[in-house]
């Protein structure tokens, strides 16, 4: 019995040891756009889909806008057309929330993509839509004109459809603009990372949730300090009340099981500040998403991120001067 006690003793002392002083560590993010956020000094203002609480998601005025409020980090979606030539940026792989059509993007040649409805419901927003009419570029726009429009901005790419032949066409594409240094990319799950890997594995991936849920189980357990962590980027969300109500809305679930993911999702953040420092001292950046008000990014900053995703870029910018963390300052 006292072999157990003390085995039991002295695991947790050698698992907290490498807790603190981890010795598995990651070096990918070494352009300079990067390492000021690894400092901590600053907060990485990414805009969600360009922000799309201001401007219409995905589109190149809402990009445009981003990028001349001085936003860190452009976050998008990408699918492939039916000409399987054209990356077009789009949220969603089927077009009936953007269009009203039944249909997906591959079914269609980008030429022949039907334009947008004239309001666009929101996510993460419940009840709350948009007017494309106020929007100047209403249109799904290339990757490649993405690329070429915003040199000098960091990319976070998802790739709704990554199967080898997308994913090889997003990485050319990637390559000829040379931007692998300032794009993290990813995909939902772990074998679709897998892939992206293979492919480029010098392009940052973030973390799917069957990756977050590894990191979360095994800091649980004593065991993170001793496993490799496969991917660079932890992408967390946050379950704010805007995101509760929303899911409740379109969701198929019950309301009690969406609660039970909500405190699930509660509880994992009451929790997330040694991790995200151990994190952090490994290498790996942290992001929260989607955070739209002062309360959030409070709550967020207090966890230790290096990151914070947003719908609505002018005022998590105005937020992160007000409290110095401005990294343009």
């Amino acid at each position: 019995m006292n072999y157990l006690f003390y085995g039991f003793i002295g695991y947790w002392a050698l698992s907290l040891t490498f807790f603190v002083f981890p010795y598995k560590k990651k070096n990918v993010f070494r352009h300079s756009k990067y390492q000021k956020y690894l400092q901590r000094k600053s907060i990485l203002h990414i805009s969600h889909r360009g922000g799309c609480r201001e401007n219409l998601e995905n589109t190149m005025q809402a990009f445009q806008h981003a990028y001349d409020l001085g936003t860190d980090c452009l976050e998008m979606d990408l699918c492939m057309t039916k000409d399987k030539k054209q990356i077009v940026v789009l949220h969603d792989s089927s077009l009936l929330r953007m269009c009203g059509v039944q249909a997906h993007v591959k079914e269609y040649n980008y030429a022949d993509l039907p334009k947008f409805l004239e309001r666009v419901r929101l996510d993460f927003a419940p009840n709350d839509y948009i007017s494309t009419s106020t929007c100047k570029t209403a249109y799904l726009p290339l990757f490649e004109d993405v690329l070429k429009k915003f040199p000098d901005v960091l990319l976070n790419i998802e790739i709704k459809t990554p199967d080898p032949e997308v994913v090889q066409i997003v990485n050319d594409l990637i390559l000829k603009y040379q931007r692998q240094d300032t794009i993290i990319w990813g995909a939902r799950f772990q074998k679709q990372n897998e892939l992206l890997k293979s492919i480029n594995p010098a392009i940052p991936r973030f973390f799917t949730v069957e990756g977050i849920l590894k990191v979360y189980f095994l800091y649980l357990t004593g065991l993170l300090p001793f496993f490799d962590i496969p991917d660079d980027s932890m992408q967390a969300p946050m379950y704010t009340d805007d995101f509760y109500q929303w899911k409740l809305q379109v969701a198929n679930s019950t309301s009690e099981k969406i609660q039970q993911i909500h405190n699930f999702i509660w509880f994992l953040g009451l929790i997330s500040k040694p991790l995200f420092n151990h994190l952090h001292k490994r290498g790996i950046f942290v992001y929260y998403w989607v955070l739209n008000n002062e309360k959030e990014y409070e709550r967020a900053l207090k966890t230790g991120c290096h990151g914070m995703m947003t719908d609505c870029p002018t005022v998590l910018k105005q937020y992160l001067i007000k409290n110095k963390l401005y990294g343009k300052q």
